[in-house]
């Protein structure tokens, strides 16, 4: 069984064993404790960082790391400095463009928000297990993105498109929602 005292036992048992230590970080995150849960995540990247097999743990920890400074008032700097580690760490993945463009969407800095989407969509990848739920649901969430920015820096008949590409798509409710009242705003001429 993997409660968090189980999990913690074993974990003093083998304190550089990176997985045990993601395990922990989950955990925590899970109880919405998230200073311990980035001790945690920082201590895998650390620890897995010369280990076969890592990689996308390393990754997850990163955007794990950045959610939770992003639920933590007054560490804007932590979170996209994490975000860029993350990226420059594996820049073939998508979700931390994905975190980072929609970061700048709620900031209202519309170009960034753009630019970050776009540079996610510029790669061809298959979506990838994720160790991490950063809300993440596939390209879709990039073309959203994309698409509100692109009505904020100027580019209305762009953002109409996307928004009407993305209505066909399979998106959790949050999206459709969000997705038709832009399609209403921007038919209605605003």
């Amino acid at each position: 069984m993997n409660t968090l005292p189980n999990l913690i036992h074993r974990l003093s048992q083998n304190p550089f064993d990176y997985l045990l230590n993601f395990d922990v970080a989950r955990e925590y995150l899970r109880l919405n404790q998230t200073a311990s849960a980035v001790s945690f995540f920082l201590r895998c990247a650390e620890y897995g960082v010369d280990e076969a097999g890592s990689e996308d743990y390393i990754y997850a920890s990163l955007l794990a790391i950045a959610k939770c400074y992003d639920t933590q008032k007054g560490r804007e700097l932590s979170v996209t400095n994490t975000l860029l580690q993350a990226i420059a760490y594996n820049d073939a993945r998508p979700e931390a463009y994905f975190m980072m463009a929609n970061y700048y969407e709620r900031a209202q800095q519309w170009q960034e928000c753009y630019t970050f989407a776009v540079m996610g969509l510029g790669w061809s990848y298959e979506r990838e297990e994720q160790l991490v739920d950063v809300g993440y649901y596939g390209e879709p969430c990039l073309l959203f993105e994309k698409a509100v920015a692109a009505y904020w820096i100027g580019r209305k008949d762009e953002a109409l498109q996307l928004f009407k590409s993305l209505s066909h798509d399979e998106l959790p409710d949050n999206y459709k929602q969000a997705i038709k009242q832009n399609l209403e705003k921007l038919n209605a001429g605003v």
